[in-house]
């Protein structure tokens, strides 16, 4: 069995054959298309070169199950508002579409088998997330199920102190070109500038994994996941991992109420997790999901 698995970002796209156990049989990318005419005749190139049983899609926006919509905005505009059921539905395949921080999310599971309970923070210009209940994605009634960006940690003032606004690479982007009046900065720079002695850097650094050790340990007392797995271009230098993990044993360490820390880690497949999870959710609602470890 070979299933067509596609990632579409803001910046890239990516398009693997997929063995049911995990492996990658054959991967493909492009930058990111700047039409929709332009994203379906590549994906045609991809799908004509090979014989697949499925076609599991990873995708930024709110996905309605039932038509095949895309909701909400994205850095692919393109993307939304019509159904691409009916937009693929001359391939004759079962395709399934996922939003893309579940995805992340459910690529744990391939990762991890052993997992029951587990949420998924993935940290960018904002904050998005994946709870897994049971060893299956949890949606919720409304489709926010996981929604962790949202959660409030500062009074509202003109707009929310949410934990996408305080605790991702964007606030700590925000924060760096504040105090030095510059726009050239980035997470990259800034982690390195705060290596060399920058103490611009590294006291934004600090406020940064403050601001997500606090979400962490909001998601571990209501939740209480067998583990936390960060996502995200940040979440692959070892440095951040470190400093979230500090920032969260200081306040269990703070406070008594804190009988536990939660097991943070970073994201098994990093740059691939979303074709990992797009293939973990189509074999879920194909009802072929037999917990394989990749």
């Amino acid at each position: 069995m070979v299933i067509a698995t596609v990632d579409i970002g803001g910046t890239g796209v990516q398009f693997a054959a997929m063995s049911k156990e995990g492996k990658i049989l054959e991967k493909r990318e492009i930058a990111t298309p700047a039409c929709l005419e332009e994203l379906l005749t590549w994906l045609d190139s991809c799908l004509s070169a090979g014989d697949y049983e499925g076609l599991a899609m990873s995708v930024p926006g709110a996905v309605d199950r039932r038509t095949g919509i895309i909701g909400g905005i994205s850095a692919v505009p393109y993307i939304h508002g019509f159904s691409w059921y009916e937009k693929l539905a001359a391939y004759g395949l079962p395709v399934h579409l996922e939003n893309d921080a579940n995805c992340v999310g459910l690529s744990e599971l391939l990762a991890h088998p052993e997992l029951e309970n587990a949420a998924c923070a993935v940290i960018g210009t904002g904050i998005g997330g994946a709870l897994i209940v049971n060893g299956r994605l949890h949606r919720g009634r409304h489709g926010l199920g996981g929604e962790f960006g949202y959660m409030l940690l500062s009074e509202p003032a003109e707009s929310l102190g949410n934990w996408s606004l305080l605790a991702s690479t964007g606030s700590l982007v925000r924060s760096v070109q504040a105090s030095t009046g510059s726009s050239d900065w980035d997470g990259r720079k800034i982690y390195q500038a705060a290596a060399a002695g920058d103490e611009i850097c590294q006291a934004a650094i600090g406020e940064m994994n403050r601001q997500l050790a606090k979400g962490l340990l909001n998601i571990q007392y209501l939740f209480d996941p067998d583990r936390i797995s960060l996502g995200g271009s940040i979440s692959q230098n070892p440095d951040f991992i470190k400093g979230v993990q500090e920032a969260v044993a200081a306040y269990v360490d703070r406070y008594e109420e804190y009988t536990l820390a939660p097991k943070i880690a970073a994201c098994t497949y990093q740059a691939e997790a979303n074709l990992y999870g797009a293939l973990v959710n189509w074999l879920q609602e194909e009802e072929q999901w037999p917990h394989f470890q990749a």
